[in-house]
């Protein structure tokens, strides 16, 4: 091996492998859609004035479902080689342009969630280092114990209650702007598209009706990232490499960076994985908010019986989130390079 490949191993090895994995569960997407019960092309077929097998297999072409389903495979792969996902029955329009007109609104509002949620997860960080107190870090403690204890849905409801029903100090839940407003479309994020406009009544709008989403993402996902951070911060604060810096007369912020970074390995990984479940999940954030998003798109598919916007659902959901975790591999090794291939670890 080279001296370059053996320096760079680390991410080459994932980045080659990415497509194969990707590949493996779009696969695995096109079978899984099968298992689905109901006949999607009885459900698209007017039977009411009777039918003939001769206008079955005519439908079934048409959706893309004739012939063996080793048939259908051939021809799924055949098209998606070429970033084709096919046309949806029920819409009529290419699966690709639907999924990809709802899903950045979707990544932006997870997006900011998670982001609000690294923030609040290092200010508990900070405020765990700067504080001796034993009351203040049991409480600390306590709220990670809340990691999946609460549904955000419910605590969504209750701040719809609360802020909308009886304070009446948040908008209504019908959408992501006044419906007399027009959200620009530049690159599909609402609130980023409506900056690089300069429509800053539109960015106003969504702003306010941001706030009580994001704050349930926020105070109900944090738990489970804090409570990884929370256990790297106790096992690091007391290692060797603190020890030193504190012994060498470093800055307190550079001992407390020093901690954090050795600290939030795990943490890294529990928010790749929190973000793949939330592109999913948060569907009924955004259901209860107006917003739509993707995940209205994939219910409507499995109501409709719409195996072909199921399918290209499922495999771009699939390859947004091995991207998300493969970058999340990537950082995790640039914070600890202990953890790239082929480092020995003495001792």
């Amino acid at each position: 091996m080279t001296p370059f490949l053996a320096r760079h191993r680390w991410w080459l090895t994932r980045t080659l492998v990415l497509p194969l994995h990707i590949a493996v569960f779009a696969s695995v997407a096109f079978f899984l859609v099968r298992l689905v019960p109901g006949d999607p092309v009885m459900a698209r077929v007017d039977a009411s004035g009777g039918f003939t097998p001769e206008d079955y297999a005519r439908a079934a072409e048409q959706m893309g479902l004739s012939g063996s389903i080793w048939e259908q495979f051939g021809r799924f792969w055949s098209a998606l080689i070429t970033f084709d996902l096919g046309t949806s029955p029920v819409t009529g329009r290419p699966v690709w342009e639907e999924v990809m007109s709802r899903l950045p609104s979707t990544i932006e509002l997870v997006t900011l969630g998670l982001l609000g949620s690294v923030v609040l997860a290092l200010v508990l960080a900070l405020i765990t280092l700067s504080t001796r107190r034993p009351r203040l870090h049991t409480v600390l403690r306590g709220y990670g114990k809340l990691a999946g204890a609460v549904p955000d849905f419910a605590v969504a409801i209750l701040g719809l209650v609360l802020f909308y029903v009886v304070l009446q100090v948040i908008p209504a839940p019908l959408g992501r702007v006044d419906p007399r407003m027009s959200l620009p479309d530049v690159i599909g994020f609402p609130l980023l598209d409506s900056v690089i406009t300069g429509r800053w009544d539109v960015v106003g709008a969504i702003v306010a009706r941001y706030v009580l989403p994001l704050s349930v993402l926020v105070l109900v996902h944090t738990p489970s990232l804090w409570r990884q951070l929370s256990l790297g911060l106790s096992e690091q604060v007391a290692a060797p490499p603190t020890l030193f810096k504190v012994a060498s007369g470093a800055t307190r912020l550079s001992v407390y960076l020093s901690v954090l970074r050795r600290a939030c390995a795990s943490s890294v990984v529990m928010l790749g994985a929190m973000f793949g479940g939330l592109i999913g999940g948060v569907v009924v954030i955004e259901e209860l908010f107006g917003f739509g998003g993707v995940g209205r798109f994939a219910i409507t598919s499995v109501e409709q019986l719409d195996f072909v916007g199921l399918q290209g659902f499922l495999v771009v959901v699939a390859a947004l989130c091995l991207l998300v975790f493969f970058l999340v591999d990537l950082v995790n090794m640039i914070l600890d390079p202990r953890r790239r291939p082929g480092v020995r670890v003495d001792g």
